[in-house]
């Protein structure tokens, strides 16, 4: 019996192995760098910002994005369809950085509301967020009106986007 579930084991173990060594997407970047973005806001960490790098060809068919921590830190990983790898490729990017800030009424149960209640909850929504304070800027939404360009060295890395209310830096 303890022979049977060994290689069972085994067999399993190497299909995965072998499994997920091959199936690398035709159109996958062969040398991924460990990258992060870390996202500060007056040298605060901001947390469950989005950010997407996009390369000087946009028909590359694969997708560099994160989305950052507790500490403001995303670390970058490339996808195409459903395979995904941490890092990035070497080179220069446009990075698209989209920021939702956390509203008074996100702690609100919405799964008891009645349709009445949930519309009244969504314009309650629409509101908070017209009024909040939106710490990235409205054009760092857009590829063709981001002005943050990213550099990914040969080596991999990290790189420090600031933001202050006086001025907008990449480190």
């Amino acid at each position: 019996m303890h022979t049977r579930i060994i290689i069972i084991f085994v067999t399993v173990f190497g299909l995965l192995v072998t499994g997920c060594s091959n199936n690398m997407p035709k159109g996958f970047p062969k040398n991924l760098k460990p990258f992060s973005v870390k996202l500060l806001h007056e040298g605060q960490p901001v947390e469950k910002a989005i950010i997407a790098m996009y390369g000087e060809s946009s028909g590359a068919g694969f997708r560099i994005m994160g989305v950052t921590g507790t500490d403001g830190t995303a670390a970058m990983e490339t996808s195409i369809n459903n395979y995904a790898k941490r890092g990035s490729p070497a080179g220069t990017y446009k990075a698209v950085v989209s920021h939702t800030p956390k509203l008074p009424s996100d702690s609100e149960d919405t799964s008891k509301m009645n349709t009445g209640e949930l519309e009244a909850y969504a314009d309650k929504q629409k509101a908070e967020y017209a009024a909040a304070v939106k710490i990235v800027p409205a054009e760092w939404n857009g590829i063709n009106t981001t002005p943050v360009t990213i550099t990914v060295p040969e080596k991999g890395g990290s790189v420090t986007i600031e933001i202050t209310d006086e001025k907008t830096f990449v480190q």
